[in-house]
């Protein structure tokens, strides 16, 4: 039976110029991830002048990067389930059946409770072994071991805020999140700089301040999430696990939770390899460049975060069409931005850098710059593949994602590595973006072809069933 829907929904599957209403959407979700970029660099910008010795900062820095990669790949689980979360509800939701969609908005806050305490007691278990089998070696960690227990404790947060604003996303709703969200990073910066400056805690203090930035505003997420007048409300009821119901999550969870943990797994034994074979110069350089990438995706994440929501709403709606119109604006958008930003990155990626890493390394600044200027080449060419993930993600169809990620790493860029490193010795730390740069490019070509495959039809269940 067709339910009233919002007027969010409404402009996301009626709505005469979906482009403009995904770019109003995606500033907020923008701002949060720009806010949240610096929040990643805060750590390190303040870790870098604390007052030890060369070695001991070099040492903090390349500590901070392993727990960088080593996250990642722990909260791939939050990511799926965000995936997922933002799938299945905004189908509902286009499909105009709020009903299913708060129910299952419930069951996706149950599994992120749960999903969390299991990663939590996981790294308490394994957080000696995993620093060691990452290469990390004397001060290196011990400042690992002191950082990944403390931070663990925050993976409850975390990923139950990934569902949560999956659930907001999609009903078009990105305010009231990427405020909460915000207020949480503004803490942990001003906790972080007292804590690391002020009362000398060192790695220690940088833990403890994003903890407690990351659960601060917890408790206000729960409450929108059960009273607020504008938006879906959910009922005690809904939370309640039901296996019927995580039965039919399952397929929509799995490849999106399974394509970004191959992605980030891979990723932390490139770390890995780079911190083993060139050492914490070169590692913390290569991690560097990387904050820059990521900050200059932000508004791609966005841009693409919004279409996929929008995607799955037409989807739902049974209006195909549209939800190829609207990823071939997003296409557009994300690209023309693209170059705009690397462009101006390029000409001032020196200051960046000095910036975030000081100026007392000028070797750790040349590596930094150097390794930038060809990871910024390649931007474009990923605006292209996560629009690409949108398209995927809003169809409900992730393993296809799956697969694209899974080329793109596994059989284009470490293999790549592998080959440079024992067959062209000569070329020393410049096989790192030798390869990425080929996995970047050639990778497209791939995605475009399960692009192909793509069905446009419902995948959610809209019989009545648990539910009712």
């Amino acid at each position: 039976m067709d339910q009233q829907i919002s007027k969010n929904t409404r402009r996301m599957i009626e709505g005469k110029h979906p482009w403009a209403y995904m770019l109003l959407l995606s500033l907020p979700i923008l701002v949060n991830n720009l806010i949240k970029s610096f929040n990643g660099m805060v750590d390190i910008y303040f870790v870098s002048r604390m007052d030890a010795s060369k070695e001991a900062i070099e040492s903090a820095i390349a500590a901070l990067n392993l727990h960088e990669s080593y996250n990642n790949l722990l909260l791939a689980l939050g990511v799926g389930l965000s995936i997922a979360t933002m799938t299945v509800v905004s189908q509902y939701l286009g499909a105009k059946r709020e009903n299913k969609a708060r129910y299952f908005a419930g069951q996706f806050v149950f599994i992120s409770i749960i999903v969390g305490l299991i990663l939590t007691f996981f790294v308490l278990s394994t957080t000696w072994f995993i620093i060691d089998w990452m290469g990390a070696k004397n001060l290196t960690y011990e400042f690992g071991l002191e950082y990944f227990n403390i931070r663990s404790l925050e993976l409850i947060a975390v990923v139950f805020f990934s569902v949560y604003q999956a659930i907001r996303q999609s009903q078009g709703s990105t305010l009231i999140p990427t405020s909460l969200n915000i207020l949480g990073i503004i803490t942990n910066i001003i906790l972080t700089w007292y804590f690391v400056s002020v009362l000398n805690m060192g790695v220690a203090g940088s833990a403890w301040a994003t903890l407690i930035g990351n659960w601060a505003f917890v408790p206000f997420m729960i409450l929108d999430l059960f009273i607020s007048r504008k938006h879906m409300r959910l009922k005690l009821n809904d939370i309640k696990p039901n296996i019927k119901s995580v039965k039919e999550i399952w397929p929509f969870a799995y490849p999106a939770t399974l394509s970004h943990a191959i992605t980030y797994f891979g990723f932390l034994l490139i770390n890995a390899f780079i911190l083993t074979a060139y050492g914490d110069t070169i590692a913390s350089g290569f991690s560097t460049g990387n904050k820059l990438s990521n900050l200059l995706m932000n508004p791609i994440y966005a841009i693409t975060t919004i279409s996929a929501v929008f995607i799955g709403a037409n989807i739902g709606n049974k209006k195909p069409e549209r939800a190829i119109k609207i990823y071939r604006q997003s296409g557009i958008i994300t690209f023309s931005l693209t170059v705009i930003a690397i462009s101006i990155a390029i000409i001032y990626r020196e200051p960046f850098v000095t910036a975030l890493v000081g100026e007392n390394n000028p070797n750790l600044i040349e590596i930094s710059k150097e390794y930038t200027i060809w990871l910024l080449i390649t931007q474009p060419f990923m605006a292209i593949f996560q629009n690409y993930m949108a398209i995927f993600n809003g169809s409900g169809q992730s393993r296809l994602g799956m697969k694209s990620q899974s080329f793109r790493l596994w059989i284009l860029r470490i293999p790549s590595l592998i080959i440079l490193y024992f067959g062209f010795p000569n070329l020393s730390y410049s096989i790192i973006w030798i390869a990425m740069n080929f996995s970047n490019i050639t990778a497209l070509f791939y995605a475009h072809h399960q692009r192909k495959k793509i069905d446009l039809s419902i995948k959610v269940n809209l019989e009545e069933g648990v539910t009712s």
